[in-house]
């Protein structure tokens, strides 16, 4: 079923023409709101502003190359390209029309067509929108869970894995530090048999808000397996992954979970990185994990 569209935007290069074909789209009974502009320029920075779900220009001779050019810069951005253009013309310029629809317009309607047909035509450009936009949201969930974790929403294991290799890479050329977190629950087991698996991904979810909220936008944070979590951190020395480490030990030591969680966090740095390769930013961060572990949870 058809939403209801909020905004059209109309572009006309002198009044009368915007007048036309305001009456015109009141006439269809669709759109809530009309927004008017004089030309092509104007245009991009109502689109920026604006949500905005149909645009309607009159087309001449005089405005069409402007409106080509509008139409191709639709095209070329992501948020637009669905965004349906309707040319309106007069009898006499019909040949122009089809030129525009040659050019990427998603619809060219007489000026004198029926209005119940102009109606039918924009709702099918409507709804045809609404199954594009669909189509791409239900591509980007499947894109998602194929790299994040279902229940903590981090990225997966297999995201890890292909980061990991991308940031060592990066750090070689760029001659600067890189680190890993890899962070374990203690005794995360006695939790879901003492408290209930329930409650066990509960503390999974919670501690997965802190890394997130511990960690930069340049980080990447990762459900690597279980109970155990792993955060890249490019450009940073050991001193700083340190401090991001005590904070997420801290922090998690104070989630109200109804029972204590600790962590035991292990630290891997490759302040030099030449001659780095992934296994063995993983390897010694593992190995300081499990000293972690040794030396007390």
């Amino acid at each position: 079923m058809l939403v209801m569209p909020s905004t059209v935007l109309i572009i006309g290069d002198s009044a009368e023409a915007r007048k036309v074909i305001s009456g015109i789209i009141e006439s269809t009974n669709i759109f809530q709101k009309k927004l008017y502009c004089a030309d092509g320029r104007r245009a991009l920075h109502w689109l920026r502003d604006h949500a905005i779900d149909m645009v309607c220009c009159n087309l001449h001779e005089q405005n069409r190359d402007a409106l080509d050019v509008l139409v191709h810069e639709m095209q070329g951005e992501t948020e637009w390209v669905d965004l349906p253009v309707v040319f309106f013309a007069q009898p006499e310029d019909r040949d122009l029309l089809i030129e525009g629809l040659e050019t990427g317009a998603s619809e060219g309607l007489l000026i004198d067509a029926d209005s119940a047909e102009i109606a039918a035509k924009i709702r099918w450009h409507l709804k045809n929108r609404e199954r594009i936009q669909a189509l791409h949201q239900a591509q980007n969930r499947l894109a998602r869970m194929a790299i994040c974790d279902g229940l903590t929403g981090l990225f997966n294991r297999a995201y890890f894995d292909a980061t990991i290799e991308q940031e060592t890479a990066r750090s070689l050329r760029s001659k600067k530090p890189l680190s890993l977190l890899f962070i374990d629950l203690d005794f995360f087991k006695k939790i879901n048999d003492t408290y209930g698996h329930q409650a066990g991904d509960r503390v999974l979810e919670k501690v997965a808000l802190v890394l997130q909220e511990q960690s930069r936008n340049s980080d990447t944070v990762c459900r690597y397996g279980g109970e155990e979590f792993a955060i890249i951190l490019p450009e940073t020395p050991r001193s700083h992954a340190q401090m991001v480490a005590e904070r997420i030990r801290r922090k998690v030591s104070t989630l109200d979970c109804g029972f204590p969680v600790t962590t035991s966090i292990g630290i891997n740095c490759a302040e030099k990185p030449e001659g780095l390769v992934p296994q063995a930013l993983i390897a010694g961060a593992d190995q300081a994990l499990y000293a972690a572990k040794r030396n007390g949870r």
